[in-house]
């Protein structure tokens, strides 16, 4: 493009467009397959580093993230205290306002069973959460289980009955950093007590789980778990990712038109599909057709 446009001594701007498009996946895996189910996870979160796993429930919807929690962009993210990996790297990011914000309430309640709510600060959120859990290691699967659906209960009530209306949540994979958790105990906890709290509200909330993209296993469990509860109709889940386009200058098109019109480098049909024809060394991402 550059080239051509030169030789015309002409002046190119070029245009960057990201649209988001989901994504049917099989639930299904093929037997066939010689990779085990990690693999496989891994060779998706490969390919799709941003990938969102979404079920609907109720008014709401429950989303497996793949990412940071610390860089959601959420209306609440929900800490569990407990961990002082997790505890320092949040109060490191929200800042010094409230880090103090956090102490000073911690230090006027029993830091075992209180829930703390602090500003966001420098986080993209309203508001973080702040909850201990301390059976993380009980070997006892049920007790396991019993703290982190109370884990999620608290949270969710404190949330969905707050004087502010909130409408997403992100928590962490809770406890899956240890390296002796039961990581499919935490996976049915987690996801069964979201389950039931979307149940229970009229609101059009969402309910994130982030884990990190390079914890396949964890992703996996959690992924196994949130495509049990999908409705038996849904054939298929979703997932959403971006794709950026870089489509010059646009022209409106249809499916007769082998090139675009002179001085145009793509055509579109000025909603959200574009036709790219040759990158010239534009290295696009991807090329979109008509159907």
């Amino acid at each position: 493009m550059k080239s051509i446009a030169q030789s015309n001594r002409t002046e190119l701007k070029l245009t960057i467009k990201s649209t988001v498009k989901k994504l049917l996946i099989p639930k299904v895996l093929n037997k066939n397959l010689p990779t085990t189910n990690i693999e496989q996870t891994q060779t998706v979160l490969h390919l799709f580093p941003n990938i969102i796993m979404n079920t609907t429930i109720h008014n709401g919807s429950i989303q497996l993230v793949t990412g940071d929690l610390i860089t959601q962009n959420v209306d609440v993210i929900v800490v569990y205290s407990t961990s002082e990996l997790l505890l320092k790297n949040i109060l490191e990011k929200a800042g010094l306002v409230v880090t103090e914000e956090y102490y000073r309430l911690s230090s006027s309640v029993d830091q075992q069973n209180s829930l703390i709510e602090t500003t966001p600060r420098n986080l993209n959120c309203k508001a973080i959460l702040f909850l201990p859990l301390i059976t993380l290691l009980n070997p006892d699967s049920k007790i396991l289980s019993n703290s982190i659906s109370q884990f999620g209960s608290i949270s969710l009530n404190h949330i969905l009955y707050h004087p502010k209306v909130f409408r997403t949540v992100a928590f962490p994979a809770i406890g899956c950093d240890l390296i002796r958790c039961l990581v499919n105990i935490v996976a049915q906890a987690m996801i069964d007590t979201a389950v039931a709290k979307l149940k229970e509200t009229i609101l059009y909330f969402t309910v994130s789980s982030v884990i990190l993209p390079n914890q396949f296993n964890i992703h996996h469990r959690f992924a196994d778990r949130l495509a049990l509860i999908q409705k038996p109709s849904e054939s298929f889940g979703s997932v959403k990712c971006s794709f950026s386009i870089l489509v010059g200058k646009s022209i409106l098109g249809n499916k007769l038109m082998k090139v675009p019109s002179k001085g145009y480098d793509s055509t579109t049909d000025n909603n959200q599909i574009f036709v790219v024809y040759h990158d010239a060394k534009a290295y696009t991402n991807y090329l979109i057709k008509y159907q």
